[in-house]
């Protein structure tokens, strides 16, 4: 019992506390990245990354890191997880299904045409700025229901 009084005891709990944040990826991520992957989900893979390990809040408030691409066919999003089993590795949204929604908090917030609800995502705004240019160019999602 005098192990968990020691400073020592305190810095091991600290470290795999921190290990434990950095390392964790939430379920609620997978769940909506399922639900966008039973829509658009793809084995093909885009030539290039344009923007590898870009950070993305899918759905709530869950960061997440993916390799996106953006071509004529659409948004390419490929998810590396800690579990890729569990959820499908490509999606590839077409232009006409991504609508921009506005700058919030220092990053682009997007929605992608969804069954019930659009499911949200934020992102970066380098990559936020090419992908609002890029959605722009083809018809909103609202447009064309």
């Amino acid at each position: 019992m005098d192990f968990i009084n020691s400073p020592l005891a305190v810095l091991v709990i600290l470290g795999i506390v921190a290990v434990a944040a950095v390392v964790y990826e939430p379920a609620e991520f997978v769940g909506a990245w399922r639900a966008l992957a039973k829509l658009y989900a793809t084995d093909r893979r885009p030539l290039s990354a344009a923007f590898p390990g870009e950070s993305v809040a899918l759905g709530v408030h869950n960061y997440t890191h993916i390799d996106a691409a953006l071509d004529d066919e659409g948004l390419w999003m490929m998810y590396d997880g800690p579990d890729p089993k569990k959820a499908p590795a490509g999606v590839l949204i077409p232009w006409d299904c991504i609508r921009f929604v506005a700058e919030d908090r220092g990053r682009h917030r997007f929605q992608i045409r969804a069954k019930k609800d659009p499911i949200e995502f934020r992102v970066s705004p380098e990559f936020g700025t090419a992908l609002q240019r890029r959605s722009l160019r083809a018809p909103n999602y609202e447009d064309s229901a």
